[in-house]
């Protein structure tokens, strides 16, 4: 394993201050994952007020999305490099002008740069960084770590709903924005409770740089000279190429991982994008309709909080929860066109958030398990890269679907049909695992190889069984 590699600072404490690294990753996936998630009380208004069909409407969150993803890299070598606390600070920041900007807004397109553009910079300078700094403090606690941390989203996607319709209807789609742009800078103070583990474990001598990454950022940052502003930017340009270690995608099992991601990602927002619009088609009162999005947050929270909660199971792996939940979440996404009523949708709100919540909190801990904590912010980075590509071609398509057939309908049933292979590619690496488990066993002992990738499936699930 990695243990003789490692230096005695750098062991995760698996609790301490790391439980408030939790909380303010809870208010980081609240502010971002939550918010995203509640967009679709303003799809019909952002329509309607901009003369939008839903293809060009559903590029607003598209757009967010995928920049979001595709400089999540960049979020985390920019943390790497001057450290968690500024960047996730600077990120707050961001997000919240993005909000406030598109308040003013005139035309579609500016929303495109507002909440798109700008906002979906600012998640990727927080939300990746804060997955990263939660991975690296915990190892044997990791899986309820990553579910409380996620617990976030949950929390705030089922308040967030009939608050914004609320908003919405006393002070307009302007003042509704611009509140929301104050809610974003909550995640300025979150970024304050982030501590670098090095700093938090070991720092009793004499500063001085060391072979860490974030030692040299926080000897950067504290001396403010030119040339170390300077010294800093060469940093970064390294600690980025170095952290896109595209070496872990050679290896078949996390390629088969990053696949099944990537059919997620594809439908990952729809359902909540256009469950409220279905509602509405169906002559369902707004609150009402709004309400949807809290039901399936309900059964989001209680679902992640009962997966961190499971112990590990060498027989019942966590990639098999993984893809148990995909699955079951597929089907009742298939079975979406049946639900013709208000109890019926709040049946299928019910389904989908607890399929959901199941399978997000695993993701990560699947991440963690294939690629080891030394990868682990690598591996978030390239894996929301590759998410990137598919959001921004999932929910605009789902819209021109609708757009084409007027119905809701295919929307849901291509979102489901992608969840649904997705979460039945990851029972090949059981397939995978099981065929050299009696020759290799004994001799894995680390999970950062690229060859072999069977090596990495075994000594991982070692690793989270201890």
């Amino acid at each position: 394993m990695a243990n003789p590699e490692s230096p005695p600072q750098t062991q995760p404490p698996d609790g301490g201050w790391g439980w408030m690294v939790v909380v303010g990753g809870f208010i980081v996936t609240g502010c971002t994952a939550g918010i995203f998630r509640s967009l679709g009380v303003f799809f019909l208004t952002f329509s309607q007020q901009f003369d939008g069909s839903s293809a060009e409407t559903a590029w607003i969150t598209s757009i967010l999305m995928s920049v979001m993803f595709f400089l999540s890299p960049v979020g985390t070598a920019l943390a790497s490099t001057i450290g968690f606390r500024p960047t996730i600070m600077l990120g707050g920041v961001l997000s919240a002008a993005g909000y406030i900007i598109s308040g003013f807004a005139t035309r579609m397109f500016h929303l495109y740069l507002g909440i798109g553009c700008l906002t979906g910079l600012g998640y990727a300078l927080t939300l990746s960084p804060v997955m990263a700094i939660v991975g690296q403090y915990f190892t044997k606690r990791r899986a309820l770590a990553n579910s409380l941390t996620m617990l976030g989203s949950s929390v705030t996607s089922m308040a967030f709903p009939p608050l914004f319709q609320y908003l919405m209807d006393e002070f307009g789609l302007k003042g509704a924005l611009l509140i929301i742009g104050g809610i974003m800078l909550h995640m300025v103070v979150a970024g304050a409770l982030i501590r670098p583990l090095e700093a938090y474990k070991d720092r009793t001598g004499p500063k001085k740089p060391r072979n860490s990454r974030m030692n040299d950022s926080d000897t950067v940052l504290e001396t403010g000279t030119a040339n170390k502003c300077s010294a800093a930017a060469t940093k970064f340009l390294k600690t980025f190429w170095a952290q896109m270690d595209f070496k872990v995608i050679l290896i078949p099992a996390v390629a088969l991982f990053l696949t099944s991601l990537f059919l997620v990602s594809l439908g990952v927002i729809v359902p909540a994008l256009y469950i409220v619009p279905r509602a509405k088609q169906l002559q369902i009162e707004d609150y009402a309709a709004a309400s949807l999005l809290s039901v399936i947050s309900i059964a989001d929270m209680v679902s992640r909080l009962a997966v961190g909660a499971i112990p590990d199971n060498s027989r019942f792996s966590r990639f098999d929860q993984y893809g148990l939940s995909l699955c079951l979440l597929g089907i009742s996404n298939l079975l979406f066109p049946l639900a013709k009523s208000y109890p019926a949708l709040v049946a299928y709100a019910i389904a989908h958030g607890a399929f959901y919540g199941a399978f997000i909190p695993t993701s990560l801990t699947c991440v963690a398990e294939l690629v080891g904590p030394k990868r682990l912010p690598s591996a978030i980075g390239i894996l929301m890269s590759i998410q990137g590509f598919a959001s921004l071609a999932g929910p605009p398509f789902a819209g021109w679907l609708y757009d084409e057939t007027k119905s809701y309908d295919a929307t849901f049933l291509q979102a489901g049909a992608g969840f649904l292979l997705a979460g039945l590619l990851p029972f090949l690496l059981r397939l995978r695992k099981k065929q050299p488990a009696d020759t290799t066993e004994e001799e894995t002992e680390t999970p950062h190889t690229v060859k072999g990738e069977n090596e990495t499936l075994l000594v991982s699930a070692r690793e989270t069984a201890v």
